[in-house]
Formats: C-alpha cells, structure tokens, sequence
C-alpha cells in the first residue's frame, strides 16, 4: 500500500524561500520522511505474509534462527522510528502553533490537545498514545509479548495515513505552515 505523496510534495516545499521557522523546517522534513519509512515497514511486513501474519511473527521473533529474529527487529525499529516522528511532528505543530499565536498553551500531550483542537481524533489520540506505551516499553528493552508489538504495528499503520491527512490538513488550515 503506498500514500500518494501529497504531505512529500507539500513538505518539501516548506523552504529557506518562504523564511520558514526552524520548527517549521522540522515539520516539512518529517512530513517528506515519515512516508518512504512507512513504505519500508509495510514491505518488511509483507515478509510474514499478506495479513502480518500474527503467527509467523511471533514464530520468527522466538525463533533460535538471528535472521528470522532480525526480521522482527527491523519492524520493532521501524515501528518505533514512526511513533517517535508521529509524536514530535504533533509536539512541534502545536509548539510552532503557539509561536504564530494561533494555539494556545495548554497542558496535555501532544496527541490529546490535538484531538482537543479538532486536529485529528480523540480515537486516533488515545490509540497512539496507547501505541507510544508499548514503544515506551521496548525503549526499556523488557521482556515483551511479541503478539502485543504485533497489535502495536497493526495499530500504527492503521492510524498512520489518517492521521498524516489530518495533522497535514490542519498545519495549512492553521497556516502553521506555509502556504503552498
């Protein structure tokens, strides 16, 4: 499944030439990249079978095999290179936001005032943050359900183009962003 490059083309237009912010150069950067590592993700799953087959994932994350478990790996990686990106494009569009005067400050985490701004969802806010736990816990390297990293990714991907759409919409809508 591949996106249609709408936030890549658009982000890489938020340039020098429009005297854009540092943060909003960050915002530009990430909106170019977050697609090509999702495209890397889905392709590493389409390893386990064309339905993430939870089975096999499990099977090769406890394999005595290191290129199966390294199969894993590199979707453990993928999964939290892309919450990481998810998490500080929202903590610096709400950040930019304030500096233009257009958001004000709040407490909450990023995803949350952002579903409270109408940007994206309260669901796609708390299944994220949900997902940023489970990141959370493999940032600690403990003990992990392998079954539960599989939930994490399905709910990533599922969340991943919605809210790419969303928080785009909103960074212009807002003028966050420069206008294209």
């Amino acid at each position: 499944r591949k996106r249609d490059g709408c936030a890549r083309d658009r982000g890489a237009r938020v340039t020098e030439e429009h005297r854009a912010s540092k943060g909003q150069r960050r915002i530009g950067a990430m909106l170019r990249k977050i697609p090509a590592v999702h495209e890397q993700l889905l392709e590493t799953m389409q390893g386990f079978g064309p339905d993430f087959a939870e089975e096999r994932f499990v099977a090769a994350a406890q394999s005595p095999d290191v290129p199966e478990r390294n199969r894993v790996t590199v979707v453990e990686r993928l999964y939290e290179v892309l919450l990481n990106w998810l998490h500080e494009l929202a903590a610096r569009a709400l950040a930019e936001g304030q500096r233009l005067g257009v958001v004000d400050k709040s407490p909450g985490r990023p995803w949350e005032r952002l579903a409270a701004l109408g940007a994206i969802s309260h669901e796609s806010a708390a299944r994220l943050q949900e997902a940023m736990k489970l990141r959370d816990i493999l940032a600690h390297a403990y003990p992990l359900d392998w079954k539960t990293l599989h939930e994490g990714v399905l709910v990533l991907v599922d969340e991943l183009d919605p809210y790419l759409i969303s928080i785009e919409r909103w960074v212009y809508e807002e003028e966050i962003l420069p206008p294209v």
